[in-house]
């Protein structure tokens, strides 16, 4: 949280650090596939989609040409693959993984550098926060009725219903502070819960096509890092469009 309240250049710092480790994982999850993923390539590849938003316009431009380069020097290595099939898919993960991972916690970073970016930056924490622990606890509690069970069989619709409720509690504590009228409490809470489900979601879609639990054991008893950041992913940029549209 200081890192967010000192200087963009240190939540970018943190953020890179989360969406490297991120990518990183992404590729170990599909190492025993036999595709050929560069997850170093990935990592370098996210964190520089994070950190290119520490910068301001002309700097940017370099930093988005390294990044290019990068990616067209990861595909040209497939080329050196004895494999005869999956090297382009490989390098297709490669790329999908460090925009999945750095390409949506970037939005995070830019946030900062809007007008109130802090208080941004804090909301979108605190909704992220206020959604999953809402569902995860009446869910456990009271969920009786299956939602996208095809993808995560423990969701409940009840626990999905918490969520929303407990995202839109979330935003109304945010309103004598940012740029959000009062009547823009449930619908912006509505779209943020959805973001942060759906974050949670896909995440949970790529680890059962998987067969794996968790991203990996990185945090011990909580997972990986992608376990934790994974509707944050989502909700980040969901929260700029607001944000930026509100000046």
């Amino acid at each position: 949280m200081g890192a967010a309240w000192w200087h963009p250049g240190a939540l970018a710092a943190l953020a890179a650090l989360a969406a490297a480790l991120g990518a990183y994982e992404l590729g170990t999850l599909y190492a025993p596939t036999g595709l050929r993923i560069s997850r170093v390539a990935s990592a370098l590849l996210a964190a520089g989609l994070v950190a290119r938003w520490a910068f301001e316009a002309p700097a940017q431009v370099w930093v988005d040409l390294t990044l290019g380069l990068l990616a067209g020097v990861t595909l040209l290595r497939q080329l050196a693959r004895p494999a005869a099939q999956g090297r382009f898919t490989g390098w297709a993960i490669t790329l999908a993984a460090a925009i999945y991972a750095g390409g949506l916690l970037g939005f995070g970073v830019a946030l900062r550098r809007l007008p109130h970016g802090f208080l941004w930056v804090l909301l979108a924490l605190g909704v992220t926060w206020a959604c999953d622990t809402c569902a995860y606890l009446v869910g456990r509690r009271f969920g009786r009725h299956g939602f996208m069970t095809h993808i995560s069989p423990r969701k409940t619709a009840e626990g999905a219903l918490a969520g929303l409720a407990g995202t839109i509690a979330a935003v109304a504590l945010f309103v004598p502070f940012l740029p959000i009228a009062a009547w823009q409490v449930v619908p912006l809470g509505a779209g943020w819960a959805v973001a942060a489900q759906a974050g949670d979601l896909v995440e949970s879609m790529v680890k059962r096509d998987l067969g794996v639990k968790d991203s990996s054991s990185f945090i011990p008893g909580h997972g990986g890092i992608l376990d934790r950041i994974d509707s944050l992913l989502f909700v980040a940029p969901a929260v700029f469009a607001v944000a930026r549209l509100a000046g």
